[in-house]
């Protein structure tokens, strides 16, 4: 009687780890969903596979949106796809490990780069991506792409309003010759 009974118990271990083995199996091909399974979320919970099954599913709303052309409703679609991505995106930074929520983050950082402008009031695009690019860069410092992501963007807000030479206006150094200011200093009322 003990023999039939750990007989059955490893024909059912048996047939478990079956089981589980073609979950796994499957899990490999799994690309922005996750696939059917025998067990349940055995395979899942043994591979760890939700978030970077998260991660996958937030990467290809990204490449949607970026490939999303403006179109002939004045963009509406394409502000949709965007809105739609950046939620999957914020989804996957709040809840996945620190490389993955980089990455994320650094995507997010690309999705408001290169977003259009902000209505008054709101925050400007470009420092919703500079914040992002800085999170990323933060969560996992050995994220490449998020460090030179922010030094882009950096150097591109970076102001360079230096001019060199003579003064356009004018005044005793200045180039113009009438207006507001063209006598010589110093004269008063």
């Amino acid at each position: 009687m003990i023999r039939v009974l750990a007989a059955l118990a490893a024909l059912v271990a048996a047939a478990l780890l079956v089981g589980i083995a073609v979950d796994v199996g499957r899990w490999e091909h799994a690309t922005t969903r996750a696939p059917s399974t025998l067990v349940g979320g055995a395979a899942e919970s043994l591979l760890g596979t939700g978030d970077d099954i998260a991660l996958r599913h937030a990467i290809a709303t990204f490449v949607n949106a970026e490939n999303t052309p403006y179109g002939f409703d004045n963009g509406a679609n394409q502000a949709r796809v965007r809105a739609l991505a950046q939620g999957v995106l914020a989804d996957v930074v709040s809840s996945a490990p620190p490389a993955e929520s980089s990455q994320a983050d650094d995507l997010l950082g690309v999705l408001s780069w290169g977003g259009i402008r902000a209505p008054v009031g709101a925050v400007d695009p470009a420092d919703r991506a500079v914040q992002a690019f800085t999170d990323a860069s933060r969560l996992d410092p050995s994220n490449a792409d998020a460090r030179f992501n922010l030094e882009v963007a950096l150097r591109a807000l970076q102001s360079t309003g230096v001019r060199h030479g003579p003064s356009p206006s004018s005044g005793p150094r200045g180039t113009g010759h009438s207006g507001a200011g063209a006598g010589t200093p110093g004269q008063g009322y």
